[in-house]
């Protein structure tokens, strides 16, 4: 077996490639391919707390608040204290962020269907299946 037959090398190979074709889409934004997923969570998951955001985005929570804090810094989204409870805080899109939210959703649909559109409905399922056997 060689270094490149090693599910990590292929995984990791395979997420670089599919990056690439994320930057180039959201290069005019000036978002990282970080920053355009936490945001792509956003817009699915408006109102949510960071830590929650985080769960959702499979990203430790103090990395999301670090993007967080450059997507609120960069007029992307906006913390607001939650009317029931002051301490808690929620995550929203921005006027900004609403602007180009249907441009954002498009790239996101575009690009991940370019990949998923490879396999049968059938493949598809198999390999989440198979992706969450991994996890």
């Amino acid at each position: 077996m060689t270094f490149q037959d090693c599910i990590c090398f292929q995984l990791g190979s395979l997420s670089q490639k599919i990056t690439r074709h994320y930057r180039a889409k959201i290069a005019n934004y000036n978002l990282t391919h970080s920053q355009f997923f936490v945001l792509m969570a956003v817009i699915e998951f408006e109102g949510l707390q960071p830590s929650r955001l985080a769960e959702k985005s499979y990203i430790d929570r103090a990395t999301v608040t670090g993007i967080i804090d450059r997507l609120e810094r960069d007029e992307w989204v906006r913390r607001q204290r939650d009317a029931e409870d002051r301490r808690t805080l929620r995550i929203y899109l921005s006027p900004k962020a609403k602007k180009y939210k249907n441009e954002f959703v498009a790239i996101f649909n575009e690009i991940n269907g370019s990949f998923k559109d490879r396999f049968t409905d059938e493949e598809w399922q198999q390999l989440q299946y198979l992706l969450g056997k991994l996890e």
